[in-house]
């Protein structure tokens, strides 16, 4: 497949051997350190004036779209972004059993959620929220020192409000996003690569699911849930 970058003159070919993965919305490729993401449906590329707002993000860490990607009638097709190279998705890093076959320690987690942490602060410094903060739009250097957001078209700037979420990161108690929205979705992922599982999971007798869990206000702490022996004990949460 030949592309054209915007902004660019020579024609970029992709090949099967430059093809990473697909989803829902479309696929991945990555050739000399940049990403090309491809869509399915060209009609639902991300807006030029979208990737303007994005661009006020200036943190190295957040895998924004850069340019857009056009077809061979100069139509938008998809976009670039910068390559990431030799990562775990966050969720990888969640399980007891991953700490004990790599060697990662309570110490590297606490890095990557104060790293996470200043650069949620300096997104919102942009006036622009995360909305969908689950565990699934990050990816970990496989040296544990570096936690990089992705999937940042789907990011809520001034004027363009955020279309998903997903449930378990969702603040149920609210109805419209915000920064506070954003820490709440903050708060239940690094619940997650501390102690290795959500908190509103657990056994409760009664009331089932992390929705209702949720809206019940009962966490994994809470007496009457039971807590499974394959996570890491509370006290593994830095005090």
């Amino acid at each position: 497949m030949q592309v054209l970058v915007k902004g660019k003159k020579d024609k970029i070919n992709l090949t099967k051997n430059h093809f990473v993965a697909s989803g829902g919305e479309g696929s991945i490729y990555a050739r000399r350190g940049t990403v090309y993401k491809i869509y399915t449906d060209p009609k639902a590329v991300i807006h030029y004036s979208k990737m303007k707002e994005l661009s006020s993000i200036t943190n190295p860490n957040v895998i924004k779209p850069e340019r857009l990607v056009l077809n061979s009638k100069n139509k938008p097709i998809g976009y670039t972004m910068k390559h990431v190279p030799k990562t775990y998705a966050l969720c990888q890093i969640f399980p007891k059993a991953f700490r004990d076959r790599t060697g990662m320690d309570t110490k590297n987690v606490l890095n990557l959620v104060q790293k996470m942490q200043k650069t949620i602060i300096d997104i919102h410094k942009q006036k622009i929220l995360i909305v969908d903060l689950n565990e699934m739009n990050f990816l970990v250097d496989k040296k544990f020192n570096e936690v990089f957001f992705i999937d940042v078209d789907s990011y809520q700037t001034q004027s363009f409000p955020a279309t998903a979420i997903m449930e378990s990161i969702r603040d149920v108690h609210n109805k419209t996003f915000s920064e506070l929205t954003d820490w709440f979705s903050f708060a239940v992922v690094s619940f997650q690569m501390f102690i290795g599982i959500h908190p509103y999971k657990g056994k409760h007798p009664t009331i089932k699911g992390i929705v209702d869990r949720m809206k019940a206000n009962i966490p994994v702490f809470h007496n009457d849930v039971k807590f499974p022996k394959v996570c890491m004990p509370f006290d593994t949460i830095p005090q």
